[in-house]
């Protein structure tokens, strides 16, 4: 008879997801449906970079033990990691609540932390990385975690708005159900995205605030819509609100992808219809050669993540001739394709090579 600890669905899946699929986070339902603990409203940075070390932990988050990641992987478009230790204290202050039974088989609240301690390199280099570890209560939890939600990476990170990724995280839980809702109280709500007890009390700065830039980044971002409707109580005051979470058809939702994986620039104009800044490839390209020496050949990034500040010419050929399709989508096939040859060529062959598979793709794909 086997002795290995029992594991949920949740893990499971997460580590399927780390092995196949690098756009994937799997986050237990459990830790979407929490509640912030009294008093807590993680920052932006906080919520993505929970994000971040729940993909890192993957289908080992329940082991008791240490988890590594890069500190290059938590910076983001941040070329210093001077900010991570505030984003690390203020992580280490946050609970969350969840439903619960008591030792007496009655009904409790949990209150937990999820990172037990934290380790942060003081090194600026890319090799400097952050230690972790999942508390006790959080690690039962994610063990025996049977439901969770997918949440597209490049998504969860283009989000401007700390409560908008909240509602992405519910709306990845729900889009999917037969009956893709939430519903409850105004104050319910307020617990669930963390939205601090002393703020926005009127219900109009609430929707101004919170539901409104919420709905507008998960309806350009996200593989579903966000739609809600207000129910009034006594004296005319709103005290409940149900969320709706639709899926989108097939072409919104490539067209939600490509989005999440463009520049952050003029998104909020592409969004409300504005005219958008046009990339003059040419100028880009003469750009970055005037900057390179020979040691500095161009080569495929490490990271396989093709950039506009930091891969130059190979982003502009990918806007270019990639035929409106975006450019990191390119990359990701040509990176699974092209396994081994994307490391062995440089200069002038990786841009032919990667200029040959773009205009490829962009042919395939108008086909499709």
């Amino acid at each position: 008879m086997s002795d290995a600890p029992s594991i949920g669905r949740t893990m499971k899946a997460a580590s399927t997801a780390s092995v196949r699929d690098g756009h994937a986070i799997v986050k237990a339902g459990e830790f979407i449906e929490a509640r912030f603990g009294a008093g807590t409203s993680p920052s932006l940075a906080a919520r993505k970079t929970l994000a971040l070390l729940i993909a890192k932990a993957a289908g080992e988050a329940w082991r008791p033990g240490s988890h590594v990641i890069a500190k290059r992987e938590l910076r983001g478009s941040h070329n210093a990691n001077d900010r991570i230790q505030d984003t690390l204290d203020e992580l280490m202050d946050v609970k969350f609540q969840m439903p619960s039974t008591s030792a007496q088989g009655r009904a409790a609240t949990l209150t937990a932390a999820l990172l037990a301690w934290t380790l942060n390199e003081h090194a600026e280099d890319g090799r400097a990385t952050l230690e972790w570890e999942f508390t006790a209560p959080a690690r039962a939890i994610l063990q025996g975690s049977d439901y969770y939600a997918r949440l597209n990476r490049a998504a969860l990170l283009a989000f401007r708005s700390k409560y908008a990724i909240t509602l992405y995280e519910m709306g990845c839980l729900l889009a999917g159900r037969r009956n893709p809702t939430w519903s409850g109280t105004v104050d319910e709500l307020r617990e669930r995205l963390g939205t601090p007890s002393n703020s926005m009390p009127n219900f109009s700065d609430f929707r101004r605030l919170v539901l409104t830039p919420g709905k507008a980044e998960i309806d350009q971002l996200a593989a579903f819509t966000m739609d809600w409707l207000e129910r009034r109580g006594a004296r005319g005051k709103i005290t409940h609100v149900t969320i709706t979470f639709a899926p989108k058809d097939d072409d919104a939702t490539d067209a939600a992808a490509d989005e999440a994986e463009r520049h952050s620039g003029g998104r909020r104009s592409r969004r409300e219809g504005a005219t958008d800044t046009v990339v003059d490839a040419t100028n880009l390209i003469a750009a970055a050669a005037s900057r390179l020496s020979v040691s500095d050949a161009v080569r495929w990034p490490a990271d396989d993540q093709v950039d506009e500040f930091k891969n130059p010419e190979l982003y502009a050929i990918g806007r270019n001739l990639g035929g409106g399709h975006a450019v990191q989508r390119l990359a990701d096939q040509y990176a699974r394709v092209r396994s081994n040859q994307r490391r062995q060529l440089i200069g002038d062959n990786l841009k032919a090579d990667w200029t040959k598979w773009v205009t490829g793709c962009a042919e395939k794909w108008a086909r499709t």
